[in-house]
């Protein structure tokens, strides 16, 4: 989801440094059944081409590629191939963030010869997350949908509006579990409805607190956004039985990585300032994670909630890990 970044937050941190569209699934129906495994492709990165009013770009990579392994394997092996594509860009344990090469509306290419915007259209497209947003007349949307092959100006145009004024992260988690096939899950362009079927025992994940359960690759772990009354998870869990058709802002990462000799996790989420982005969490000597909370949470919007009190001369008041965690999703069938 795109970020609007406060000027005291950004003085806190430390800087270095797709074919025819597919057919369209409604995200609130939506969910994922396995296809039979292909072999994956050979990758070639494509070469910068003068810009024209009408531009030939294909998707670098086949929609045919298939990852292999256990459920939780092709996970990791999805998310982390797309972190790579955005050149790594990383979050620490203290919230800063490390690097940024490239961002969401940029014509600038991935590491996978991909341009940026078009590669946040393909998380879109073969999520099945698209349809909906075009079926609702989300201004650029169906643009989107066109924006493979031969793409003119005026698609190109209308396409990278979508992106920047649409939040993608739910996008992308959809992307990851198409391309990793895990069977019934619930692809949306918003989080909490596939939180929504684990915290009612539906699907491939079940909801669990993060602050008593070790982190396992594959977990989605989330937090809840623009809410000063559900906290944790405990007031997402008393809000789910008081509403099960809440509609909640929310945001979740995938854990790629559990180290509990060296007492962190890695977990990498779309849209996350603008990118594909990990992110490393401390886990205690138990190895539970150390969730760290807003010290206080304005209303900001899309992305992040603004920390009240962030400053230069109050670091620890700030952090991209400071958010409102609420929910650890534990795979099944890892």
């Amino acid at each position: 989801m795109t970020n609007r970044i406060s000027l005291a937050l950004l003085g806190a941190l430390m800087f270095t440094g797709c074919a025819t569209s597919a057919p369209r699934m409604p995200a609130a129906q939506s969910q994922i059944t396995p296809t039979p495994t292909t072999p994956a492709a050979q990758v070639q990165p494509q070469q910068s081409q003068p810009q024209s009013p009408s531009t030939a770009i294909s998707p670098a990579t086949p929609r045919s590629y298939v990852p292999t392994g256990t459920p939780s394997q092709r996970i990791l092996e999805i998310a982390r191939r797309e972190n790579r594509n955005w050149y790594s860009p990383f979050i620490a344990i203290d919230g800063g963030l490390r690097t940024l090469a490239v961002t969401e509306a940029e014509r600038s290419r991935l590491n996978d010869g991909s341009e940026a915007w078009q590669k946040v259209a393909e998380y879109w497209r073969d999520g099945n997350t698209l349809g909906e947003m075009a079926d609702s007349g989300r201004p650029g949307a169906s643009a989107c949908e066109s924006a493979f092959g031969m793409v003119t100006a005026g698609i190109r145009s209308d396409c990278r509006s979508f992106i920047v004024d649409t939040p993608w992260s739910a996008a992308f988690i959809s992307y990851v579990m198409t391309r990793a096939q895990i069977p019934g899950f619930h692809v949306s362009p918003r989080h909490i409805d596939y939180i929504r079927d684990a915290f009612a025992n539906r699907g491939p994940y079940f909801a669990i607190n993060p602050g008593i359960s070790r982190p396992q690759i594959g977990d989605l772990l989330c937090y809840v956004r623009l809410s000063q009354t559900i906290i944790g998870y405990d007031g997402l869990r008393a809000a789910f039985a008081a509403n099960p058709s809440l509609n909640q802002a929310a945001h979740c990462d995938v854990v790629v990585r559990t180290d509990f000799n060296k007492h962190f996790i890695e977990a990498i989420g779309g849209n996350v300032e603008n990118a594909v982005t990990l992110r490393k969490l401390q886990l205690d000597a138990q190895g539970l994670l150390v969730l760290p909370r807003p010290v206080n949470i304005g209303m900001q919007g899309e992305e992040d909630d603004l920390q009240v009190g962030c400053s230069p001369d109050n670091e620890s008041a700030c952090g991209f890990n400071r958010q409102n965690w609420a929910a650890l999703l534990r795979l099944r069938d890892p």
